[in-house]
């Protein structure tokens, strides 16, 4: 219900706070929660104030979830590990010598390169 600015500035003379509406059903001052219905003139303090208490509250949006419960969805998890698990192993297909036309041979190995072997320093000390 909106007050009459008369009423308003009693109560911001007498209480220090300025109100403009009160609930409908239990008088209760309004502050900037309010609770209404499309399309009425009633104004509450709350859902019970309004009468539909036992109504859930707002629907979430989004996509549902597919497990109830963490115990549910950790279950799920655990089966398609095990089945993934129970496979046999793939193994890897044959190397042809034929196709890699000798390339393992052409390698050159790292000491031919000038690189130090395990346990020679990096950096040598001759001088030239």
């Amino acid at each position: 219900m909106l007050l009459a600015i008369q009423k308003s500035y009693e109560l911001l003379a007498n209480y220090g706070f300025f109100a403009r509406e009160i609930c409908d059903k239990c008088g209760i001052v309004l502050g900037a929660v309010r609770f209404t219905r499309h399309n009425a003139s009633e104004v509450h303090c709350s859902r019970e104030c309004r009468g539909d208490a036992e109504r859930s509250t707002t629907h979430r949006r989004g996509r549902p979830r597919k497990y109830k419960s963490e115990r549910e969805r950790r279950a799920a998890k655990t089966r398609q590990q095990r089945v993934y698990r129970s496979h046999p192993n793939v193994e890897k297909t044959v190397r042809i010598q034929s196709e890699t036309k000798n390339l393992q041979t052409q390698k050159a190995p790292l000491s031919y390169l000038g690189t130090p072997g395990p346990g020679e320093p990096l950096i040598s000390n001759q001088q030239t």
